[in-house]
């Protein structure tokens, strides 16, 4: 979703803006006065690249499934029991047969399927993706929906047909895009908002390759930045947003650069006709928004580019008052939810722990991890900083804090890196334990893209990521989680292999 968005001088002079706010540092080096930016995007028309581009990935993926047909058929032929083409189709579920004909009722079946089933359990951006369809092949929601729809059935029941006619409506979904972000009505729109949205889930299910999530994440980000935090006050604008957040967020954690989300407005003005619905996982998303920014500050202090003495003790600053605030928002949770978790035996040999822990509802999970996750990237960020001996329970004593989980670690409580990267993954079971719960599936994928990090090759804690990526992938249809192992999308996040391989 190609868009400009630099300052008006960047613009003016036709070179490419860095976006530094609030002057750009390009002009800032260049010693030119920046004139700030525009509240308002100018949407450049690339259809036809766009369109160039879908087509060469439809035409790969075509020839590929020939080539596998094909060769298949080969095999079939020369050796007796071989099994059906269709169920050699990696990445997807058993089928539950090979001829499955829906026949003139198929698109309603498929979004039936889709609005039932992928968004089970957490709700993601449904029932705002059906924002705008009319039922009508020129209608931009209709092909975004019927794009991810077909994509998810095909992928959930083993149909190469119907996956495939989810390549032809994502690339009329291209088409009408283009055509909606030149009208500026359109392009302000919440629809727009969750009709490229509805491009990140298709992506994610479509290939293992992660350049068309981050494109039409950045495309959301754009649309989002413009809006500017006043239009997501009122709903559904509001739950759309707050739904968009952590795929933004996990989107600039994996360029390691600052994300505008950050700034207070972001975190404020979007809530104030809401209040009631800055829920404690509104909070921790919050908490959440800075560590792009510490990423890049980590990623500039690595390479020498603010390397010192007072460009760390400023980093070091930041870390200690993310891992405060953090805890703040920990004693707070321990109190308001006592005893909503317990420990459930494992007996299998391949698992690195010995119980696991499950909650009383899938919200308390999806609090607890990003809590973990969140203070895993701090405390990683703090070893480097401080070294491996970095201790984070003196930051927590001031805090008052009465422990009513027992299973879960506390601030408070001495730890490794490499015993809270286990907790995190004794939450997994929870999250797998209901095939139904298509939402569940999706919170563990980021989970576990800020977790495998801290695991070494070879290790069990690692091949068991890699065995529950996998697992993800078939049950789910995140096809993207295959590509996750061993550097997720563009590298890993942090640059501190090796600090926290664990002791025996």
């Amino acid at each position: 979703m190609p868009c400009t968005i630099g300052c008006h001088t960047c613009r003016r002079r036709r070179v490419k803006c860095d976006e530094i706010h609030p002057v750009c540092e390009r002009c800032t080096k260049a010693k030119i006065n920046c004139e700030g930016y525009a509240r308002d995007l100018k949407f450049v028309d690339e259809k036809g690249r766009a369109q160039k581009r879908v087509q060469v990935k439809r035409q790969a993926y075509l020839e590929a499934v020939h080539a596998e047909e094909a060769q298949l058929e080969a095999v079939r032929k020369t050796k007796s029991g071989s099994p059906p083409v269709g169920e050699a189709w990696k990445g997807a579920t058993p089928s539950i047969g090979p001829t499955l004909d829906i026949g003139v009722f198929k698109d309603e079946v498929q979004i039936s399927f889709m609005l039932k089933t992928l968004f089970a359990g957490w709700r993601l951006f449904m029932p705002w993706v059906m924002t705008g369809y009319r039922n009508a092949e020129e209608c931009t929601t209709t092909q975004t929906v019927k794009a991810l729809s077909c994509v998810f059935f095909g992928r959930m029941h083993n149909n190469r047909n119907i996956f495939d006619s989810g390549m032809v409506a994502y690339c009329n979904a291209l088409r009408l895009l283009g055509s909606d972000l030149k009208d500026p009505k359109a392009a302000y729109g919440i629809s727009a908002v969750t009709n490229v949205l509805s491009l990140v889930i298709f992506e994610m299910m479509a290939s293992k390759g992660g350049p068309g999530i981050m494109q039409h994440l950045g495309g959301v980000q754009r649309l989002i930045q413009a809006r500017g935090p006043e239009r997501h006050q009122n709903r559904p604008d509001l739950d759309v947003f707050e739904n968009a957040r952590l795929g933004m967020i996990h989107q600039f954690m994996e360029k390691r650069k600052r994300c505008f989300l950050e700034e207070q407005q972001w975190m404020t003005i979007p809530w104030f006709k809401h209040p009631e619905a800055k829920t404690f996982v509104s909070s921790i998303t919050d908490r959440k928004c800075y560590l792009p920014g510490l990423l890049d500050d980590m990623e500039a202090m690595r390479t020498g580019v603010r390397a010192s003495q007072a460009d760390v003790s400023l980093l070091c600053e930041k870390i200690y008052t993310q891992l405060y605030e953090l805890f703040c928002w920990r004693a707070a949770w321990e109190a308001e939810f006592p005893n909503c978790c317990w420990t459930v035996p494992v007996h299998e040999p391949d698992k690195p722990y010995s119980t696991a822990i499950y909650f009383s509802s899938l919200e308390r999970a999806v609090e607890i991890c990003h809590y973990d996750t969140i203070f895993l990237m701090l405390y990683r960020m703090g070893c480097i900083l401080f070294g491996p001996d970095f201790d984070t329970t003196t930051i927590a004593l001031p805090i008052p804090m009465i422990r009513t989980n027992p299973v879960l670690l506390l601030p408070t409580d001495p730890k490794s890196v490499h015993e809270l990267g286990v907790e995190i993954l004794r939450h997994i079971p929870y999250f797998f334990k209901d095939n139904s719960q298509h939402g569940a599936y999706f919170q563990a994928l980021f989970l576990l893209r800020s977790t495998f990090e801290v695991f070494v090759p070879g290790t069990i804690e690692w091949d068991y990521c890699q065995k529950t990526f996998n697992e993800l992938a078939d049950k789910s249809g995140f096809e993207v989680a295959r590509k996750m192992m061993p550097h997720g999308l563009q590298g890993r996040m942090l640059q501190d292999e090796g600090m926290h391989a664990p002791i025996f």
